[in-house]
């Protein structure tokens, strides 16, 4: 670790931990809407489609372990960009970064609450929504002062509530299935046109961006450079195929009808009744809860790292966005300012146009990132074989379909954050320099 984090942040994140991260990275609002929509496109081929693309998607996830083992400081992303192409792609590659991921956070918000307003009504509507959007915030702010671990703890609790519903509904629903009048093999063995596959691919991508948010706390990380890359294989890993039992068992129970709610609710209610759409409803709020956290933990670094590389100089940046509680070790003004953000777009919704670009810029960080690994392998000393020198190409081929499926609006969007970036950049430096 540099100077500029060690003895900072203490280290409470464990293999475990790390494989929450993650999990809860990736398992968050998604998979409650996603089956629908891959069963209309792909029919039965869908859920096969996530081992094609999972196993495509595991390039660009190899490529970051490969990164955290290289630099093991706080701050992923930010730390590679600058590694490899100075402080200004540093200081833009945070700002649309953290943009992207606190506009997550104040979606996120409004999700957890519409799918808790199936139960509580109040909690989705007028001034009950914003008092809730309040105490959600509060509750994140809070949760992440007050301790890395008492942070980890939460999410361990919450990962185990969001994963044993769907453990049961897979379980049952598979002993319910007779799979003897299955007849449509041959369907699922029948390739959809490409234009077809694309489409659904591009919604199978979106579903495992957010596998990064562990490498953004390695500075915390015990032993990173096993901890991450393993956590990061074997849990995109499991949930590819996770996404594939869970959409196996959809297609074959609900079909391509299109569903009056939420679609996994809807299977719940098939195999449950009514009280296994009331558990899975339950399930999706603790979900995103769990994507809430895990994205409050690794968002507020970045802010706390680009303090310490002095990417935001002056007053704001280290004697201040780089403060470390005394007590609790957590960046405690970075964690504060990320909440208060991203709650106020929640209660004002002035996180929807943002949202247009979040996803396009989390896929060109992707690129720049697999850029990195490229440029530091041909600086390696040591011979690099010939799996590991192709496989970032691979990567970057990924990223680059990826962000050529991005609307014109998100382009336009995110060209327009790179430019206020670029001169935010010159403007700090510029008055730090004369200070």
């Amino acid at each position: 670790m540099s100077s500029s984090n060690k003895g900072l942040l203490s280290k409470g994140i464990g293999g475990v931990g790390a494989a929450l991260l993650v999990l809860n990275g990736l398992i968050g609002a998604g998979i409650f809407a996603l089956p629908a929509k891959m069963a209309a496109e792909l029919g039965a081929f869908s859920p096969y489609i996530f081992l094609i693309f999972g196993a495509l998607i595991l390039a660009v996830v190899w490529c970051f372990g490969q990164l955290a083992v290289l630099y093991q400081e706080t701050g992923g992303p930010v730390i590679y960009a600058r590694k490899g192409f100075g402080d200004a792609a540093a200081f833009q590659t945070g700002f649309i970064y953290y943009l992207a991921r606190a506009t997550a956070i104040a979606a996120n918000m409004h999700v957890l609450l519409l799918y808790a307003g199936y139960v509580w009504p109040e909690l989705n509507a007028g001034i009950g929504k914003s008092l809730a959007i309040i105490a959600l915030t509060a509750t994140l702010i809070f949760v992440n002062i007050v301790g890395l671990k008492a942070a980890m703890r939460a999410l361990d609790t919450i990962s185990v509530l969001k994963l044993l519903p769907f453990a049961a509904l897979i379980g049952i629903g598979y002993w319910q299935l007779d799979f003897s009048l299955e007849s449509d093999s041959s369907m699922s063995n029948t390739l959809p046109a490409f234009d077809t596959i694309s489409a659904g691919a591009l919604l199978t991508l979106y579903a495992f961006i957010g596998f990064e948010t562990v490498v953004v706390t390695s500075g915390e990380t015990n032993s990173p450079k096993k901890t991450i890359p393993r956590a990061l294989m074997l849990t995109v890993s499991g949930i590819a195929l996770f996404y594939f039992c869970v959409q196996w068992l959809y297609w074959h129970t609900v079909g391509a009808a299109k569903p009056d709610s939420a679609p996994l609710i809807a299977l719940a209610d098939m195999i449950f009744g009514e009280t296994g759409a009331l558990v899975m409803t339950l399930t999706a709020v603790v979900s995103v809860a769990g994507n809430l956290l895990a994205n409050m933990i690794s968002t507020s670094r970045l802010t706390f790292s680009m303090a310490h590389q002095s990417l935001i100089p002056g007053k704001l940046g280290k004697p201040w966005l780089g403060k470390v509680h005394g007590t609790f070790a957590t960046p405690y003004v970075s964690i504060l300012v990320l909440g208060i953000f991203a709650g106020m777009m929640a209660l004002s919704g002035s996180f929807v146009w943002l949202a247009i670009a979040s996803v396009l810029a989390r896929l060109v960080v992707y690129a720049m990132c697999v850029l990195v690994l490229i440029k530091a392998q041909n600086q390696l000393t040591l011979p690099v074989n010939l799996i590991k020198r192709v496989l970032p190409f691979l990567a970057l081929a990924v990223c680059a379909w990826s962000v050529t499926q991005s609307s014109t609006h998100a382009w336009l969007f995110l060209v327009g954050e790179l430019v206020i970036s670029a001169v935010l950049y010159v403007v700090l430096h510029n008055n730090a320099s004369k200070g």
